[in-house]
């Protein structure tokens, strides 16, 4: 039988960092995880900056008001001035129409933004004509 030494070569422990950070031969050498830290979150919160900048401006791009050749929608109207004794009824009713009066009356103070159905002579009111 044969028996066979086998040398092995003494461990040398390895070389200690240094507590200075301008020792030579330091290096920081960074994780798989520090390396997303420190690069990966920044370039993806410039992406996401990127791409919400983009859709809003996209957005705002179609959401522009779109001029139109066509007449400006409105209600035709004449100006009535009211009278001594003149009520919303009264001047529905000298009003040449084909609409019932209460629809005259509600048209009327909608047009004229009032809040109650008193009336001061002199008052000028804008009545819709058909």
């Amino acid at each position: 039988m044969h028996t066979a030494h086998l040398a092995l070569a003494p461990r040398v422990p390895a070389p200690r960092a240094s507590a200075s950070p301008s020792a030579e031969g330091s290096a920081l050498h960074l994780t798989r995880r520090g390396r997303f830290l420190l690069l990966g979150l920044p370039t993806l919160a410039a992406l996401a900056f990127l791409l919400l900048g983009a859709l809003m401006l996209a957005t705002s791009l179609m959401n522009q008001a779109q001029a139109s050749s066509g007449a400006a929608p409105g209600v035709e109207a004449q100006v009535v001035t009211v009278g001594a004794g003149d009520t919303l009824w009264s001047v529905a009713n000298a009003v040449d129409s084909e609409e019932r009066t209460q629809v005259l009356i509600g048209q009327i103070a909608e047009l004229n933004d009032l809040d109650s159905s008193q009336l001061e002579p002199g008052q000028e009111l804008f009545v819709p004509v058909d």
